[in-house]
């Protein structure tokens, strides 16, 4: 809110406005309209609190592992989290060419897992994992067999098949993923139609019996391929197809199965973008990020969650829209399909290919505790021309004193800690610790538009920014004025120790309707607490208020 300083009859009516901390992003809405605390641009930064610091940096921990096949050509096609039920030991999984590698602290060389024969996995396979009890499938796409190893490291992957089903059973279709729930195997049955789900018998993986637990959703509807499931409370599963969402209930007792229709308002265009957040399940749509809440049942009591849910009619990327649907720089929805989301740490990830890149090479992160959009992540290049970028996300326990389950971002050179360092680690890949690159983060901070509420054109004069840095942190800062446009470079620091200090600057009396302050970090990891611009109002409203 802005503050007005005591002036005499000839002075000059000085002006005051700023945020004393940081919520959220809103870059759709007009920079002069936006709320106490709201920022134009935060990228590679965390809002906490009420501060704004830059985020950590990404570690390649697959350098390590152990390869001695498939030469310099190694890459990894798929991911996954395996948890040893015996052990409770989790892994992270990948998948290479010719196996498969199990990794975490305790193996950091990685365990080998052979797939049999000459089989392999290859990028057009469209490769993914699912555990099963005790088991690890591997799905390599409708024109190859499932391989699958039983969680005892001295065997290997076998082809996944049942020769003797029994009568009006099948074995396990080729198919593209699935997920286990309620002790059930549910997949996509591409060779009956992109709308089929099919559910296995109970406790059995090799098993389904298409009589009972075959569901066929909104057949024959435009862009009615199944994308992704997701179980949901109360023995249910959520099911997102291109165009539409669904939910078949009693997964338990398909006997007793229902499917019903949540809407047709959304549908799912990533089945990695799906994620939960206690009640709540966010996806990727075509109109942004989208979340389905739970209902209420008056029959059962007010505040009672039951199977209805429904979808928001505004987007969750509301605030941020404009980043998704800019046609230069927003996402490239002719790869919208590879995106991925998690949540983790009370924050949901959501990388998605943006510009020209078909890969998911930046990551918008939402606080589920603010409910704000709070950062736009992006990376260094790797090897090549490719920039670093997320083909999908794992949540395994790592590190010591305390151990505490981890966040990985995995792609085809292997896999990544998330927040981890002070700078960004890449240009290597699985195997190899010969090619290194670190890269300080590059975060930015554009605060709201001031205009102290008067349409008058201004002449700023000064401004301040409080920031706690340490040795060796650099970040400088630019008032950029609206109306005249301007931009000018008004104070520039490299931290020499620690400190907590108020950086004033003036800003050359620049004139304009309207201001704000952005922050460029280019070295470290500084954090900021508030800011302030000051001006002077010379327009007529500003002298008639002086007179």
């Amino acid at each position: 809110m802005a503050r007005y300083r005591t002036t005499g009859r000839l002075d000059d009516q000085v002006l005051q406005d700023g945020d004393r901390g940081f919520r959220g992003i809103d870059s759709y809405q007009e920079a002069t309209s936006l709320e106490p605390g709201f920022v134009q641009t935060s990228e590679n930064m965390r809002l906490i609190g009420d501060l704004a610091e830059v985020r950590k940096g990404i570690d390649f921990l697959a350098g390590a592992v152990t390869l001695s096949y498939n030469g310099t050509n190694e890459m990894v096609f798929a991911s996954t989290l395996y948890s040893d039920p015996a052990t409770g030991n989790e892994y992270v999984v990948v998948a290479t060419k010719d196996k498969v590698i199990l990794w975490n602290d305790a193996n950091n060389s990685g365990i080998d897992i052979d797939y049999p024969g000459s089989e392999v996995v290859a990028t057009a396979d469209g490769a993914s994992f699912v555990q099963a009890l005790e088991k690890l499938i591997l799905f390599r796409g409708k024109n190859k067999t499932p391989l699958e190893w039983d969680g005892d490291v001295s065997n290997d992957f076998v082809v996944k098949a049942n020769a003797s089903p029994g009568s009006g059973n099948i074995q396990c279709p080729n198919t593209d993923f699935g997920i286990f729930f309620r002790n059930r195997l549910i997949i996509p049955q591409p060779t009956d139609s992109i709308y089929t789900v099919l559910m296995s018998n109970l406790l059995s993986t090799d098993v389904f019996t298409p009589s009972d637990a075959q569901f066929r959703i909104n057949r024959g509807t435009a862009n009615g391929q199944i994308i992704g499931y997701m179980p949901y409370q109360e023995d249910q599963l959520i099911v997102f197809t291109r165009s539409s969402i669904h939910m078949i209930n009693n997964i338990a007792t398909v006997s007793a199965a229902n499917t019903y229709e949540i809407t047709r308002q959304h549908g799912c265009v990533a089945r990695k973008s799906i994620a939960q957040s206690g009640p709540q399940t966010f996806f990727l749509s075509d109109n942004g990020v989208i979340v389905l809440s739970p209902g209420n049942d008056p029959g059962k009591g007010l505040g009672v969650a039951i199977s209805k849910v429904s979808g928001e009619t505004i987007p969750m990327t509301r605030p941020i829209q404009d980043q998704f649907d800019d046609p230069v720089e927003g996402i490239n929805y002719a790869a919208a399909d590879k995106s991925c989301g998690v949540v983790y740490d009370n924050k949901y990830y959501l990388a998605v290919p943006t510009g020209n890149s078909t890969v998911p090479n930046k990551i918008f992160i939402f606080n589920l505790l603010t409910s704000t959009w709070t950062s736009v992540d992006s990376y260094p290049a790797m090897s090549g021309s490719l920039a670093f970028h997320v083909d999908d996300w794992v949540i395994c326990s790592h590190g010591s004193a305390p151990t505490r389950r981890r966040l990985f971002a995995c792609n085809d050179t292997g896999f990544y800690l998330m927040e981890e360092n002070s700078i960004d680690d890449s240009g290597r890949k699985i195997g190899s610790t010969s090619e290194s690159g670190t890269t300080a983060i590059a975060g930015k901070l554009v605060s709201r538009s001031f205009t102290f509420g008067d349409v008058g054109v201004k002449s700023w004069r000064r401004g301040q920014v409080a920031a706690k840095t340490v040795n060796n942190d650099a970040f400088n800062i630019k008032v950029n004025t609206l109306d005249p446009d301007a931009s000018n470079t008004v104070l520039s620091h490299t931290a020499d120790g620690t400190e907590e200090a108020l950086f004033r600057f003036g800003t050359g009396r620049t004139r304009g309707y309207g201001a704000n302050i952005e922050i460029n970090v280019t070295a470290g990891r500084p954090s900021f607490r508030h800011l302030a611009l000051e001006a002077i109002g010379v327009g007529a409203a500003a002298r008639r208020e002086i007179a």
